[in-house]
């Protein structure tokens, strides 16, 4: 099934090129544990959150692809945070060079008292 955030085919994000813009990709929770490298710096032909995701998870592999995924909706799993320069942002969100992007997986659990 594909996922079609932006509704665009976003190509690939290719590592450190000198002629496009860059972001830098955190991986945080469970994230970090399906891909390989918990950060990197990637160039992009994307020019939104939801198109950068689309990259991603092109190349990121099915483990990835389900943790961020819904099966049954198509839609991101509710709890997934995604933060550009440290602050929430929706998915059609302007990425512009020097950007960094977490991707967190929801959180379980916790003390309730």
């Amino acid at each position: 099934m594909e996922f079609p955030l932006y509704g665009q085919s976003a190509g690939s994000p290719v590592k450190d090129s000198n002629d496009m813009p860059n972001v830098k990709v955190r991986y945080l929770g469970a994230f970090a544990d399906s891909v390989p490298s918990k950060e990197e710096t990637c160039s992009f032909t994307a020019r939104s959150l939801g198109a950068l995701l689309d990259q991603l998870l092109e190349r990121n592999g099915e483990r990835f692809r389900s943790l961020m995924i819904n099966p049954e909706t198509g839609n991101l799993r509710s709890g997934t945070t995604l933060l550009v320069n440290g602050q929430r942002r929706d998915l059609d969100h302007e990425l512009s060079d020097g950007d960094e992007i977490t991707l967190l997986t929801p959180v379980a659990g916790g003390n309730t008292s």
